[in-house]
């Protein structure tokens, strides 16, 4: 059934909710896992503060640090798995570009992610993933 997962990790409660639950199916259908955390690369703020590529490289430095204990944590269960970190558009990179790079056929994230402002009842990033996903998406609360 599924054979490639990704996992949508920002630090949040949720993003370690959907880990455990990626985990549970990979583990179940021995399929491989990508964990992907995106750092939002927020054109406004470009030209609001200008803030450019390194402040964007530190913060996705930081990502790399906090990503390695969910990785170590998924081969600590047996599970095959990659971590990457990259810098873009959250939305489109977990609905089209990551999954299409390598043939994704499921996504877990949770249901809101670390910004605030967006948890309303699904966040913003999530029901676009849901809404523009070429592939199952399976969201945890």
């Amino acid at each position: 059934m599924y054979k490639n997962i990704l996992i949508g990790i920002d630090g949040s409660k949720q993003a370690k909710q959907a880990f455990e639950v990626g985990c549970s199916l990979a583990k179940a259908l021995s399929a491989k896992v990508s964990l992907l955390w995106v750092v939002n690369r927020d054109r406004s703020m470009d030209v609001s503060f200008g803030v450019g590529a390194e402040f964007y490289q530190d913060v996705a430095d930081q990502a790399k640090e906090k990503i390695k204990p969910y990785q170590d944590a998924a081969k600590e269960k047996g599970i095959e798995v990659k971590a990457e970190v990259l810098i873009g558009n959250v939305k489109e990179v977990l609905s089209d570009t990551y999954p299409k790079e390598h043939q994704i056929d499921l996504i877990v994230i949770g249901q809101t992610g670390m910004n605030s402002i967006e948890k309303v009842v699904v966040g913003s990033h999530t029901s676009y993933v849901v809404r523009n996903s070429a592939c199952d998406v399976l969201v945890v609360k």
